[in-house]
């Protein structure tokens, strides 16, 4: 008897300490103080089973051992059931399934002895009870699911040109490129990733335009069409790309993370557009957090002691060709409390930056690139299984891209502008 209460009141202390200090949200750090007087409460419960099963010169004895079992009864069957809906058999599943156990024979063992009969005024200590566990489940319902449910993150995320300015030989532009990126919720968030690139498109004009089968193929293929302007293929070059803040930054309300960066584009040709893209991913502070060392993740492709920086290791299949260069950011996701991180399978939290190489029917030329930025959520360290958006859902997670394109000739008009 001593022996099973201890074992919950360890469990019971660890989950309670960890989320009183550390719970995500208020709900969860109630819910950590619950659990340390429950924790209180078998500790007392084993001691008072010595003076039951002994002296008895403690009147309650019996009653307080009571107490410790349904304590125990009711937080194993709650651990086990998450953990079994949860589909992660393994970890603590096992110590659940014990103390479900051992609390229906220590349920049997105390009924036998009709402890209950001690208890003074039990309708009103059992009305109580209930009463108090509605109100605080009330609360942390109210704290941990209505409040993240009224109060989505609030994040503005633009893409602009700034007035571009010719070079003293007048051979080139350059062109501010302004990305905007601010918390204005009320709700911090970690950034999983982020990247910009600016992009040129060099086009040609044709005079007789374009017709209903090349828009057909173009629109279906997902491109936007321009009935004089062809853009040949294997054409773009890249202008310049970069991040627009560190992985791993945690943006509280209130906090900017907008940033200018000056672009040099050649007027070389006249023809042809430039193109700024930009995407973020985050997720909300208040559901789940990236380990410290997030940030100091960073792995890459190739051999980075080597004079020719050496290709050493592929992509998944899923995401690029064999051959293609990358660097990747990764960490486990520590979500909101205690008892989540204890019942629930760990899943990683990845995000990547892939260098694709050239190959018959990329967009780009030969020798050049265009970097593309993959976040997600998988099951397992190397994203071998990635998660569903649906499963991806409780952790907030939000990925935004946003583009905007000029033609050069336009810009140049700008720039020569008093």
């Amino acid at each position: 008897m001593v022996l099973g209460l201890l074992v919950s009141a360890a469990v019971l202390f660890r989950v309670g300490l960890t989320d009183t200090l550390g719970a995500l949200t208020f709900g969860g750090r109630v819910m950590g103080v619950v659990f340390l007087v429950g924790a209180l409460v078998e500790v007392v419960a084993a001691a008072a089973a010595f003076d039951h099963w002994g002296k008895r010169a403690t009147r309650y004895a019996g009653q307080c051992v009571l107490l410790g079992v349904v304590v125990v009864t009711v937080t194993s069957l709650m651990f086990l059931i998450l953990q079994w809906e949860g589909g992660h058999h393994a970890g603590l599943f096992w110590l659940w399934i014990l103390l479900v156990a051992w609390s229906a024979w220590a349920l049997w063992e105390v009924s036998r002895q009709k402890v209950w009969r001690g208890i003074p005024y039990p309708r009103s200590f059992a009305t109580g009870v209930a009463l108090s566990a509605l109100i605080g489940s009330a609360s942390v319902a109210y704290s941990a699911m209505y409040i993240p449910y009224v109060a989505p993150p609030k994040v503005p995320f633009m893409v602009s040109f700034g007035k571009p300015t010719l070079n003293a030989a007048r051979t080139s532009l350059y062109v501010p490129a302004d990305f905007t990126f601010r918390n204005e919720g009320s709700v911090s968030i970690f950034v999983v990733g982020t990247q910009w690139s600016a992009t040129l498109w060099p086009s040609t004009f044709r005079e007789k335009g374009t017709g209903l089968t090349r828009w057909r193929d173009e629109l279906g293929d997902g491109w936007d069409t321009n009935t004089h302007e062809d853009f040949p293929s294997a054409s773009a070059r890249l202008l310049a790309a970069g991040q627009i803040t560190s992985a791993g930054s945690r943006l509280d309300p209130g906090d900017d993370a907008s940033r200018q960066v000056i672009v040099e584009v050649p007027l070389a040709a006249e023809q042809g557009r430039v193109q700024l893209f930009a995407g973020i991913s985050f997720i909300r502070a208040d559901r789940c957090k990236l380990a410290n060392s997030y940030p100091q993740s960073v792995e890459y492709s190739w051999d980075v002691d080597s004079a020719d920086r050496k290709h050493v290791w592929d992509a998944p299949p899923w995401l690029a060709d064999p051959g293609d260069e990358f660097f990747r950011y990764r960490s486990r996701i520590y979500r909101s409390s205690e008892i989540m991180n204890m019942t629930q399978a760990p899943d990683w939290a990845a995000m990547w930056w892939v260098i694709p190489k050239w190959r018959e029917g990329r967009p780009f030329a030969p020798g050049d690139t265009i970097p593309f930025m993959q976040v997600h959520i998988a099951r397992d360290p190397d994203s071998r299984e990635v998660l569903s958006e649906d499963e991806q859902e409780p952790y907030g997670m939000k990925t935004e891209s946003a583009s905007v394109d000029q033609p050069i000739a336009l810009l140049r008009r700008a720039a020569e502008k008093p």
